[in-house]
Order: C-alpha cells, then structure tokens, then sequence
C-alpha cells in the first residue's frame, strides 16, 4: 500500500497529467500540423525531447534510490551506459 500513496497526492497527480497533456499536445502538432506552419513541430524537436526526457528518468531514478535509501547505484548509470552504446552502434 506505501508504493501507491505517492499517487494519491495532489501534486503527483497534477505533475502526470501536465506531463500526460503535454505528450498529446507535442505529438497532435507534430502529426496534424503542415510543415509550413509555425505550430509545427519537427522530428528534431520531437528526438530532442525524448532525449531530454530519458535524461530526466535517469536523474529522477538514481535520485529517489540515493535520497530516500542512501545508497548510490552504480546499475543506473551502467544501465543506461550499455543503453546508449546499443543505440549508437545500430
């Protein structure tokens, strides 16, 4: 029951549904859109910000283990390591 109270706050439930609105909102004005228009938003932008955001997934991981737990873990960062060495070998 502890693994699920995070969810029940207001301030999670409010920071998912930003994050939820904004994946609906970047990806209809990168499908719907016309290139020639200024809500367009390119395939550039659209990697960038997957980039970002796994960059953000790493942080808030290694975080969340080093803060709540004390312990660093080395396996994020080897995990995500071997993660980006298969994608740039392909």
């Amino acid at each position: 029951m502890w693994l699920t109270r995070p969810l029940r706050e207001r301030s999670t439930q409010l920071f998912l549904g930003v994050l939820f609105a904004a994946l609906i909102v970047v990806t209809a004005l990168h499908l719907l859109m016309p290139q020639d228009s200024a809500l367009y938003v390119s395939s550039y932008t659209v990697t960038l910000l997957g980039k970002y955001l796994c960059y953000a997934l790493l942080a808030v991981a290694v975080d969340l283990v080093w803060g709540y737990l004390g312990i660093l873990s080395l396996g994020h960062g080897a995990f995500f390591a071997l993660g980006g060495y298969a994608w740039a070998c392909t």
